[in-house]
């Protein structure tokens, strides 16, 4: 599915946290951005994504986490790139990442 196809309160959102991926994104901040309730916007990305905003912040944040280690594995420590894209619990990151990526 392209990102044509999706709710204008999707792109909106993909668009807020694509931009604040560093920092801690709440659902009140997606709902002044988008004009959306709360309740609207899980409903949509669980229809969209079949994953909570949250859970979809949290896939984008280790995507983009993969793709910094790719490119930067001998320039930047892990540590860092994980603080880049907004992994605050370095544990959390780790779990997170090897059960995504399996490394």
């Amino acid at each position: 599915m392209t990102n044509s196809s999706f709710h204008p309160a999707i792109k909106l959102a993909q668009e807020y946290i694509e931009s604040n991926l560093s920092n801690k994104i709440t659902m009140s901040d997606l709902r002044g951005f988008t004009g959306y309730s709360e309740r609207s916007l899980q409903l949509l990305f669980k229809n969209q994504f079949n994953m909570t905003p949250f859970e979809y912040i949290k896939e984008q944040r280790l995507l983009r986490a993969y793709e910094l280690i790719t490119v930067h594995k001998q320039n930047k420590k892990t540590t860092q790139i994980a603080l880049d894209v907004g992994f605050k619990h370095l544990g959390r990151f780790s779990v997170n990442f090897k059960k995504r990526f399996g490394i």
